[in-house]
Parts: C-alpha cells; structure tokens; sequence
C-alpha cells in the first residue's frame, strides 16, 4: 500500500460513536467510483476506499482511526477478511465467514461478534455479541445506487471495537454486492 495513503488523516471531525445519529446511509459518490462514504444527513463519518481496480483490499477511515481490510492472502472460498494496522501491518481483527453468509469476527482484545442474517427478499445484517439483539444493522437501499442503509443500537455506542465494525460492515456489504453482481 502505498505511504501517501497510510499518511492522510480523515478530515471528518466527530469519532462515530457521538456521531452516529439519525439517518445513516453508506452511499457510492459515483456510479464508478470505487469508494463509499458513511453519511448522516451531509456529514460524511468514514470511508472506505479501493485504491486499485479489482482489488480486494481497501483502505477504511473514520475520525477513530485508519486501517486497511482485505482477504487474507491464503483465504478460502469464502474469502475471510482481516482488519489491519497500515503502519504496522497488526491484525486488529480477523472475520471468518460461513457458507451462509454468516460469521464471526474476532478481534486482537479477545472480543468476538456475530455476522447475521434475517429475511429474504431484502435480507438485514447485523453485527450482535452472541444471541443477543442486533448492535449494527445493514440494508441495501433500493433503487439504482449501491448504497446501504445502517441502523445503530444506543447499546452498541459503548463498544471499544464499534469504528471498525462500522467499517467492516460497510466493507462486507460492498462483498455481498458485488459476489451477487457476479452470479
């Protein structure tokens, strides 16, 4: 990756966990661009961004930080996702997904989510800690964007590991579009 991109600081002012509040939508800026913005209202929370055409690993940033998501180098199939330090190169989590589109991502601190599913024709994401109700929720807006709707439980506003499950979020639905593009 290169320096120039581990160097640049995010410009949006407020760490997410004061900010997300009212409506928030992960939404593509253009039909090619090869990025998406977390906007709440005309306040742009994070990014995540994809520095090369047909690459897997994108950059992701919030007030909260920088990192960089991709499948790990030997992923199966189902392309397991890690989440980096850019300067590093540290694992700060890693997420195994399942056949069904479910997983769990573990996290350095020894913490550990659940990747879920409901529904079927607009199926919701969600991020929980074991059975217990949704903390982050993702929905695909209808229409022609590829954009996401996301829904935050005032529970999940304590978590040390909410920036990144926000950005891993964002980046697994971006997967989920585009493996469903491809078939």
């Amino acid at each position: 990756m290169a320096s120039a991109t581990v160097e640049r600081a995010w410009t949006g002012g407020r760490p997410l966990r004061e900010a997300l509040l009212g409506d928030l939508v992960w939404r593509r800026p253009g039909v090619f661009s090869r990025e998406l913005i977390l906007e709440a209202g005309s306040e742009e929370l994070a990014a995540l961004r994809w520095e090369k055409w047909f690459s897997f690993e994108a950059v992701a940033e919030s007030a909260d930080g920088l990192w960089v998501i991709g499948r790990r180098r030997s992923a199966s199939l189902l392309g397991n996702i890690v989440v980096r330090d850019p300067g590093s190169g540290a694992e700060v989590a890693a997420f195994k997904r399942r056949w069904r589109g479910t997983g769990v991502v573990r996290f350095a601190s020894g913490a550990e989510y659940h990747w879920g599913r409901e529904g079927f024709w607009r199926p919701r994401y969600f991020w929980a800690a074991e059975i217990e109700r949704p903390l982050l929720s993702f929905r695909t807006v209808l229409g022609f964007g590829r954009g996401y709707e996301m829904d935050v439980d005032p529970s999940a506003r304590s978590l040390a590991e909410l920036p990144v499950l926000v950005l891993l979020g964002g980046y697994v639905m971006a997967m989920i579009s585009a493996e469903r593009r491809a078939s």
